[in-house]
């Protein structure tokens, strides 16, 4: 039989941040113990055009799979093939934008959870895009925001209200120091290759989540905020000691120490803290993995055979 095709309609509607995040959860802790592997990005260029892949291996839910995309005048096309691991066969092909997108906003909301007391109040977003947007609300599903403020000099306010009117709070538009200054929670989903704030502007006990950029020589964050932070949490260091422009260039300044960095694998065997103090300032730096591609293209498949009784379901 033909692998099913879901395209990025398809998966939106089977998908939803709070279960995108508890199989990241579930995944991440088999990581931990050895249950799962990851298969690290690899790119490759010719001329202005390039082709990456990640992907990683499940055996506890019978699957593998792959992502590929190219990336053509700086966008995106996102695919996933999945294997069923028990018949050593194709089990479907995802169109994956929708599975980054949601993949992305989760894992930002699982470490959030972990670290950010219920009381945090303002969250600053520096990128209005659809990342930006995406893990703003997977955060108010789960945070009783006073403040949400956006920093994007290419998004107009009247455009924000419109994809805000069903958000329980009105997010507004204001400078990074404005948003920074005061905030329980910054997010950067840029695509800048350079600090978008000053770390002297954040607060004791700000939680720091930058998503925008996986390239080792382009950074969201500067020095200062590294030097700042208690801890820097990753998804998997050796993807993120290579990738990370904040790990490799905050290593190269020496504002990072490596003592500092701590991956997803240390903190779901229990080796280290989540968070040492309330006033300890966190960063979590997320590259994506190939695993947290797999484990959500995965549950899109869940879900599909649970809507259609014909399709044949994995079982772990």
């Amino acid at each position: 039989m033909s692998p099913a095709y879901h395209d990025d309609a398809l998966v939106a509607s089977l998908l939803d941040y709070t279960g995108v995040r508890c199989v990241l959860e579930e995944a991440f802790a088999d990581l931990a113990l050895g249950a799962a592997g990851i298969f690290p990005r690899t790119r490759s260029d010719c001329g202005d055009v390039k082709l990456s892949a990640m992907g990683a291996i499940w055996p506890a839910k019978g699957v593998a799979g792959a992502k590929v995309y190219p990336t053509v005048e700086g966008q995106f096309s996102f695919l996933i093939n999945l294997f069923d691991l028990k018949r050593c066969e194709p089990l479907a092909i995802l169109q994956a934008n929708e599975v980054t997108r949601l993949r992305t906003a989760a894992i930002v909301n699982l470490v959030a959870l972990r670290v950010v007391p219920k009381t945090a109040r303002k969250l600053a977003v520096i990128g209005a895009g659809v990342q930006g947007k995406s893990i703003a609300e997977a955060l108010l599903q789960n945070f009783k925001f006073s403040q949400v403020c956006f920093v994007d000099p290419a998004v107009k306010a009247v455009a924000l209200e419109q994809w805000s009117r069903c958000l329980p709070v009105q997010p507004i538009l204001c400078s990074a120091e404005e948003a920074v200054r005061g905030a329980d929670m910054v997010v950067t989903a840029s695509r800048s290759k350079v600090p978008v704030f000053d770390g002297s502007w954040l607060k004791p006990g700000a939680f720091v989540a930058a998503v925008g950029v996986s390239l080792p020589n382009g950074r969201e964050l500067d020095d200062l905020t590294l030097a700042r932070a208690g801890r820097v949490i990753v998804e998997w260091k050796p993807q993120s000691l290579a990738e990370a422009g904040e790990i490799v260039l905050g290593k190269a300044s020496g504002a990072l120490e490596s003592g500092k960095i701590i991956d997803l694998p240390d903190l779901y065997r229990g080796q280290r803290h989540w968070r040492a103090a309330p006033s300890e300032i966190v960063v979590f730096k997320s590259v994506g993995v190939g695993l947290a591609d797999v484990a959500t293209a995965w549950l899109a498949v869940q879900r599909m055979a649970a809507r259609s009784p014909e399709v044949q379901e994995i079982r772990a």
